[in-house]
């Protein structure tokens, strides 16, 4: 007989090379009454070192299983390969939860308590910076005017974020998503490696007509850069910004695309003037290494993907286009920020 899942919350972590991190979690994760939930782990094809201790500390857990992947296949694909088993187990959502995170107590018993009343379909949760727990990391994604996919709140106080809000899709790495669209609308897309992979997904289910939704009441202090930082290069630096012209040339209505061309092109050519009048040859090195990525080297795998998309985008192109925050006022805070202040971009610092 089998067994019925529906009223068990699947956990997905991986790992890779973090065991320190990976323990913290987890201790943080069966802190709470751990009944009603089970927690999948993946080692991605770490040193021995990580998975011995693996072994070592969760193999006996009947709450923990433990999956080792014999080689690094990156964050996308590790997560789609337990994803496609997943979805067809009987759980109703599925979690996933970074390895570089740390449950506040009570989120998890929220969750599992909570989950089978939400009327959503992708639920975004309270992400705070480890490093200042007055500051949120992230309370979902929001889309900018010209094309970017961004977290909401990133910096800000956390007293602005305690009420639940609509948005377009969760990070990753706290975000809980439903089995039925992950079925309709598929899981993430195998074009991006490490990194975006969150926010195309949001964005596709956004535009197929699912519910996206903030809920403050589970919060995650979360060690920003963690994971990044073992792989961030030039090459990922480059692969992120190809990742954003790639999700919104895949997924947008074509109707935003011709009413936002112009805008996005005078503010490529004023980004460049200031790029080379203020000596950031870095960030205009990325921009055009993956212009040039999109235009002669991806395009014909671009247009096979919004062709197979094209079933997806269910709302009408004016839903998304009010959805949208015009980029100007980003533009601003990112011109202070990294102009004036001379602080590195994300996408500078490899």
């Amino acid at each position: 007989m089998k067994t019925d899942n529906s009223k068990i919350l699947p956990i997905v972590i991986i790992n890779w090379n973090g065991f320190i991190d990976t323990k913290e979690c987890i201790s943080s994760l069966l802190a709470e009454n751990s009944e009603n939930i089970i927690i999948y782990l993946i080692d991605n094809g770490s040193k021995k070192e990580d998975v011995l201790a693996i072994q070592k500390h969760f193999s006996n857990n009947p709450k923990i299983k433990i999956t080792f992947n014999p080689k690094n296949i990156g964050y996308t694909k590790a997560h789609n390969l337990i994803l496609k088993e997943l979805i067809n187990e009987g759980y109703k959502y599925i979690f996933l939860l970074n390895n570089d995170t740390i449950v506040i107590p009570k989120s998890i018993t929220f969750l599992k308590e909570n989950f089978q009343n939400f009327n959503m379909d992708l639920v975004s949760c309270k992400m705070i910076k480890s490093q200042n727990h007055n500051l949120m990391d992230s309370a979902g994604h929001k889309m900018l005017s010209s094309g970017e996919i961004i977290p909401i709140g990133h910096n800000k106080n956390i007293e602005k974020y305690n009420i639940g809000f609509e948005n377009i899709g969760a990070s990753a790495g706290a975000g809980l998503y439903s089995t039925e669209m992950l079925k309709d609308i598929g899981i993430f897309d195998d074009y991006f490696e490490t990194g975006y992979e969150d926010a195309e997904l949001g964005l596709r289910a956004f535009v197929s007509g699912y519910k996206c939704y903030y809920k403050p009441e589970a919060e995650f202090y979360h060690k920003i850069g963690q994971s990044l930082k073992k792989v961030f290069d030039y090459k990922h630096a480059l692969k992120t910004q190809v990742n954003i012209f790639y999700t919104y040339l895949k997924l947008v209505h074509w109707q935003i695309i011709v009413i936002n061309i112009i805008p996005w092109i005078l503010r490529l050519l004023l980004i460049t003037l200031i790029g080379i009048f203020s000596f950031r040859f870095r960030y205009l090195k990325i921009l055009y290494a993956a212009l040039g990525r999109i235009l002669f080297r991806d395009i014909k795998e671009i247009f096979i993907a919004r062709k197979a998309s094209k079933r997806l985008r269910r709302i009408p192109w004016w839903q998304l286009l009010k959805k949208q925050e015009f980029f100007l006022k980003n533009d601003i805070q990112n011109f202070y920020k990294f102009i004036i202040k001379g602080e590195k971009s994300h996408l500078e610092n490899y």
